[in-house]
């Protein structure tokens, strides 16, 4: 157990260092159509991943139609460089009027960064 301590101490020490233990940028709207994306950003700390983001939320088609073949794009920015840094393809697939579908994925990021979230539509 003595040799356990310093270890997870400075684990913490790591971790608090690193810059990215789990801040979030809050909800977020973006649109296409008819259809609506919700979606929050979360930046973590992993001992397998490093520092990595998180994006959570739901897609919905609010349009009076079926949406289908649908795609929505996360690009994880630089927020000084702007620059993309990761990016990932969520396929959405066919939404009927008024259906709506989660989703999550994870975004490879740098500790020493700033990073934003941004959406592009694609179909």
């Amino acid at each position: 157990m003595k040799k356990i301590l310093p270890v997870l101490a400075m684990l913490d020490t790591i971790i608090a260092v690193a810059g990215c233990t789990g801040t979030t940028t809050g909800a977020q709207e973006s649109s296409n159509g008819g259809l609506r994306a919700h979606y929050e950003y979360l930046e973590s700390w992993g001992l397998t991943q490093g520092c990595y983001g998180k994006v959570t939320g739901y897609i919905y088609n609010a349009g009076s139609q079926p949406e289908d073949k649908a795609q929505l794009d996360f690009n994880l920015i630089d927020a000084s460089s702007g620059t993309i840094r990761d990016s990932r393809s969520l396929s959405i697939g066919r939404l009927n009027a008024g259906q709506s579908r989660t989703y999550a994925i994870t975004l490879d990021g740098d500790c020493s960064r700033n990073y934003r979230v941004e959406p592009v539509w694609g179909r």
